[in-house]
C-alpha cells in the first residue's frame, strides 16, 4: 500500500514542487537573484574548465540535482506525515 501511496503522489509533489519554485521566483527577490548568481558562476566555472573536465561538471551538475529531487520529495512527504499527525492529534484533543 505504501508503495502505491508513493507512486501516486510522485506526480503531485512535483506538480507542487514546481509550482513553488514558479512562485518564489516570482515573488521572492531573493531567491530570484541566488538564482541568478548560481547559474552565473555554474557557468564561470565550467567555462574555464578543460573540455575533458566539462564532462565531469555536468555529471556533477546532474547528480546534484538528482540528490535534490530525492530530498525535496522526502520532505514534502514528511511534511505531509507531519500534518496528517498533527490533525490526528488535534481531533483527539478535540474529543478529550
Amino acid at each position: 500500500m505504501y508503495e502505491s501511496l508513493e507512486t501516486l503522489t510522485d506526480p503531485l509533489i512535483r506538480i507542487r514542487l514546481e509550482g513553488m519554485y514558479r512562485e518564489l521566483s516570482n515573488t521572492d527577490p531573493n531567491y530570484k537573484l541566488l538564482v541568478l548568481e548560481s547559474d552565473e558562476f555554474f557557468q564561470q566555472l565550467r567555462s574555464v574548465l578543460p573540455e575533458d573536465l566539462q564532462k565531469a561538471s555536468f555529471l556533477y551538475e546532474d547528480t546534484q540535482i538528482s540528490l535534490q529531487a530525492i530530498l525535496e520529495r522526502s520532505i514534502y512527504l514528511q511534511g505531509f506525515k507531519d500534518a496528517l499527525y498533527l490533525f490526528n492529534e488535534l481531533q483527539i484533543s478535540s474529543h478529550d
